[in-house]
């Protein structure tokens, strides 16, 4: 069953740059396009030119969860948490 993943990112305004070169580079959504049960993936900035918002479609949970452990494992909570101004939320969704 197809699963909506919204994941919330408070950023510096720096940060957000960061992150939105980031995901356009080689290692970006391009790696997170290549995982299996990857369906989706849109990335948005508010209006503070802080918060991003990423919403994404997978196959599963589990499928999800995989990604973000290769993604942990790859180094990419080191990289993120200087960036942020605060603790980011993941939050799974089913469409009804």
């Amino acid at each position: 069953m197809t699963v909506h993943v919204v994941a919330e990112f408070p950023f510096t305004e720096s940060g957000a740059k960061d992150m939105i070169e980031w995901s356009v580079s080689d290692v970006g959504f391009a790696v997170t396009r290549q995982h299996k049960g990857y369906q989706d993936i849109k990335q948005f900035l508010a209006e503070d030119n802080k918060t991003i918002i990423l919403t994404q479609k997978w196959d599963s949970k589990d499928d999800h969860q995989a990604y973000l452990k290769a993604r942990v494992d790859g180094g990419f909570l080191e990289w993120l948490k200087p960036r942020l101004a605060g603790e980011f939320k993941v939050t799974y969704l089913t469409e009804v």
